[in-house]
């Protein structure tokens, strides 16, 4: 099963995916990180590290996050050029995340694609 990290400004990427739970039940191997007004780049750069370390990153890890040049996106790519089998999506919203989720058993190019087919328009690759 694909890891899901989730990155934004403030609380959405966390009350996102505890909404998610909500519609289709809990999920295994996803996290969150976020940017909040009291911190700086170390520190979610650091936060960012945490969240995906705790990830079952076998399969491959997909990154989503909530606005593309943001902090999160960029604290994203830090991480997906440091790490193996990671592909990162800019521009979530909930109904992406609950095609993610409900769609991570497949291989994760093969859920790229399809995630931005699903949501062209809104949704973009950061390479």
């Amino acid at each position: 099963m694909i890891a899901i990290l989730v990155g934004s400004h403030g609380n959405y990427a966390k009350e996102a995916l505890k909404s998610a739970e909500m519609v289709i039940g809990e999920q295994k191997n996803t996290a969150y990180f976020t940017l909040t007004e009291m911190m700086d780049l170390s520190m979610t750069i650091e936060a960012a590290e945490v969240a995906y370390q705790s990830l079952d990153k076998e399969t491959g890890t997909l990154i989503l996050t909530d606005i593309v040049g943001g902090t999160p996106t960029n604290v994203a790519k830090v991480l997906k050029k440091k790490e193996k089998n990671i592909s990162l999506l800019a521009g979530f919203n909930m109904p992406l995340l609950l095609e993610a989720l409900l769609n991570r058993e497949q291989e994760l190019e093969k859920l790229v694609v399809y995630l931005k087919e699903l949501f062209e328009g809104t949704l973009t690759e950061i390479i």
